[in-house]
Parts: structure tokens; sequence; C-alpha cells
């Protein structure tokens, strides 16, 4: 196998990365079509954290192999919120795949919109050479040209006020798109 290859299982992915990640779900329905809700530890209390590690050791792009069908998994009485959180996942990773993902955003804040700093460099939007839309949940503004994503915009606005902590608004999540390579410079 080579070097920079692995294989593991949801219980030991912690702390690898990789550019790309192959999530395989190994499970499909038997020879009348049920699927079992045997996800081991994602079964378990916690295994929501589980599935949140494996998902999110790419830097790049996960790719998803699977039997199932979104729709085949019932897990609306699972006790716990592991196999509820895999059917999700597995719907929106058949979104983006068919191109049928659109952001969802929620305004969590009593400011008005026209008081962000983001509504306003939207509104400038027509005079730059690139297009910058508030399009993706986890930044305030994304700089695009044409159909390609050539960076993300953090502003004081919602992002900043419905942060878990000072660390998260200022240190990790910063840190997390160096990591993914996230980072980048767009001079007009």
């Amino acid at each position: 196998m080579p070097k920079n290859l692995f294989v593991k299982n949801i219980e030991n992915v912690q702390g690898d990365e990789r550019d790309i990640i192959i999530f395989s779900t190994d499970y499909g329905p038997d020879e009348k079509g049920k699927v079992g809700l045997q996800f081991g530890s994602l079964n378990m209390a916690g295994g929501e954290n589980r599935l949140n590690v494996a998902i999110t050791r790419a830097r790049g792009k996960v790719v998803v192999v699977t039997s199932l069908e979104p729709a085949q998994l019932k897990v609306d009485h699972t006790k716990n919120k592991g196999p509820k959180l895999l059917k999700s996942y597995l719907e929106y990773a058949q979104k983006v795949s068919q191109k049928e993902f659109i952001p969802v955003f929620e305004n969590t804040s009593d400011f008005p919109r026209q008081w962000y700093l983001k509504s306003r460099l939207s509104e400038w939007d027509a005079h730059f050479p690139v297009r910058i839309v508030p399009e993706l949940p986890f930044g305030d503004l994304t700089i695009k040209q044409q159909r390609k994503y050539l960076g993300l915009l953090l502003t004081d606005d919602e992002q900043f006020y419905n942060g878990l902590s000072i660390k998260e608004t200022f240190v990790y999540k910063p840190r997390l798109f160096q990591q993914k390579k996230k980072k980048m410079e767009v001079q007009f």
C-alpha cells in the first residue's frame, strides 16, 4: 500500500488528513431490499462526533461511495443522532453530486440586513471583474469568477456574532481555512 494512502474505519480516523477522502458506507439493502440500521459506533451516544471527524478529514474533496439511497434509511425513530446525521450527509452528498445543492441562509440576528458590511460589498458587485456573493454557509461572502471560487471573505457580521466563542472566530476558523488552503488574497 502506498505511504500516502490509508484505509481506516470511522473509529480510527481521528487526526488523519488527506487531500481526498473516499468515504464508504459499507452497508446496503439485504435480499428483501431492507436496510438494517446496524451502524456500529455511529448508533451509540456521541456517534455523530465520529461521523463529523470522518467527513472533515479531507483537505480538498470527499468522494462518497455507497449502495444506499438516503431515502432507504428509516432513521426517524433511532435513539441517537448518528444515523440521522448519516442520512442527512448522504442527502447533502447526493444533492451536491447532482448539482442540486443550494445553500440556505438563516438570519439569526436582530440587526437589519442593510447594516451588514457584506450587504454593502454585495451591492458593489457590479463594479468588480469578479462576483462577490453570499453563497456558502461557512463564510460571509464568496468571491467567484464565473463558476470558479477564488476566495472567501469573512466580515464582522453574522458569522462573527454567531460564533461559538472568541477562539472559534479569531483562531479556529482562520486556521481551518489556512489548513484547507482556502485562504487567498484577491486584489482589485
